[in-house]
Order: C-alpha cells, then sequence, then structure tokens
C-alpha cells in the first residue's frame, strides 16, 4: 500500500544511487522552515532597514525638503492610492503578532483620535462660554428690572409726600388728628407693657399698718403742735389749680414740639 514504508533494500538502493553529498531540496530549505519570530528578524533586519531606507527616501523625494508626519499624513488623506495603501497597511501581516498589530492600528488612529478629542473639548469650552454669558445677561437684567421697580416705589412716595405736604387730604388730616399725642391718657382696658408698668408711679389703695394708729394719736399730737394726716389733703380748689397748671404744660410742650419739627 502507498502509506506503508518501502522495504530497506529499496531505501539503501535509493541512497546509494542518489549519494551522500547533495543540496537540500525546497521543501526542506531554511526559508520554509518553522523558526521563532525573533530569530526571522534578525535574519530579515538587512532586508527591513532596507525597505524602511526606500521608502524614507521615496517620501523625501516627493514632499520636497522632508516633511513632517502631519504634514505627510494630511498630504495623502485625499489620494486613493494612500487610502488603498492605509486600509492594506492595517491588515495583519504573516507573521506579525496581535500586539504588534494593536500598536501599529493605535498609532494609526492616534491622530484622529486626537482632532476628535480636541473638537469635542472646543465644543464644550464654547458651550460653557455661552451658558455663563446667558447667565450673566440675565443677572442684570434682573438687576435692572429690581432697580427699576425701586425707584419707581421712590418716585411714587416722592410725589405722594408732596401731595400730602402742598394739598394734604381731610382724610389724612383726621388721621393726623386722630394720632397718639404727647402725655394722652390710656384706657385701662388697653395692654399694658411692662416698661409702663415699671416706670409707672406708685398707687397706694391702702393705708400703712401704723395710720389707725397715728390717727388716734392724731388728737394729743395737734394740741402738742404736731401735724395731723388731714392736714397733707389737698381741697379741691388746689386740684384744681394743678390740673390746669398741667393743661398748661401739656399744651405749651406740644406747641415746642411743633415748632421743632416745621423747623
Amino acid at each position: 500500500m502507498p502509506h506503508k514504508r518501502a522495504k530497506r533494500s529499496v531505501r539503501e538502493q535509493k541512497r546509494k544511487e542518489s549519494g551522500s553529498d547533495i543540496a537540500p531540496g525546497l521543501k526542506k530549505a531554511i526559508e520554509n522552515e518553522d523558526i521563532p519570530k525573533s530569530v526571522s528578524r534578525v535574519l530579515n533586519a538587512a532586508k527591513v532597514r532596507q525597505e524602511w531606507a526606500e521608502k524614507k527616501r521615496k517620501g523625501f523625494e516627493d514632499d520636497g525638503a522632508g516633511p513632517s508626519r502631519k504634514r505627510r499624513k494630511q498630504s495623502g488623506t485625499g489620494d486613493g492610492d494612500t487610502a488603498g495603501a492605509k486600509q492594506t497597511q492595517l491588515r495583519i501581516m504573516p507573521g506579525e503578532s496581535m500586539a504588534h498589530f494593536n500598536r501599529r492600528v493605535e498609532e494609526s488612529m492616534r491622530h484622529t483620535v486626537k482632532e476628535a478629542m480636541q473638537s469635542s473639548s472646543a465644543r464644550m469650552r464654547q458651550v460653557r462660554k455661552e451658558e455663563l454669558a446667558a447667565s450673566e445677561k440675565e443677572k442684570k437684567k434682573r438687576a435692572a428690572e429690581a432697580e427699576e421697580r425701586t425707584k419707581g416705589r421712590k418716585r411714587i412716595r416722592a410725589g405722594d409726600e408732596l401731595d400730602s405736604d402742598d394739598d394734604p387730604s381731610p382724610r389724612k388730616a383726621k388721621a393726623k388728628e386722630a394720632g397718639p399725642k404727647d402725655f394722652e391718657k390710656i384706657s385701662t382696658s388697653a395692654p399694658k407693657r411692662l416698661n409702663d408698668i415699671v416706670q409707672a408711679p406708685p398707687n397706694i389703695k391702702q393705708l400703712p399698718r401704723k395710720a389707725k394708729k397715728l390717727a388716734a394719736q392724731g388728737g394729743s399730737q395737734k394740741d402738742a403742735g404736731g401735724q395731723s394726716l388731714s392736714d397733707g389733703v389737698r381741697s379741691m380748689a388746689q386740684k384744681a389749680m394743678l390740673e390746669e397748671e398741667r393743661e398748661r404744660a401739656i399744651r405749651l410742650y406740644r406747641e415746642m414740639k411743633k415748632g421743632r419739627a416745621a423747623g
């Protein structure tokens, strides 16, 4: 059967016919052997350097005096050949690891990602500036409206004061007359403040404890040249005179206060 080895005699005969010192076949060439990638990089180092030098020289010849990478990328964006070359470059190469391919893809996309980030940040800054400008404008508008309202209130108050000074209405005159006066008597039903109660003069409603004893002794003291309790009691004429004097003092005080307010 074809999958079985030939006989030993047949193999030895073929070996004698072919000889012992012969070149290896194409299948056994070193280029087709499975070798590590690090060894293949060392063996192909000269070829890689030569290809890189030719590529660099070609770029210098196309762009003149050696442009930068950014300029070369911009000049090649509108060219269909370079776009096709980029598409072919983004394919994984034979013998290339995934890590190296990912680095190459990131390198090719870095410029696009950077431009997108810059445009996005610029747009965000512009939107933020517009929002700040709108908020400042709104604040100024509110401040102007508040100031206008305050000025309107002041003008209304000034007009009311002028009207009241020039031609006071009977209602306002009545309100002024009905207002509180100095030394006005307060009714007992009205609530009193604590300060009014504290500063009020003392009101003696009951006689002291020894008043009766002193009244009993009043006759003997009067005979001896002393004074009785009835001596300190005012007469009705004295009370009327004191009331008239009080009213006159109040009237003079009010006139003096009115003159100061007018001056």
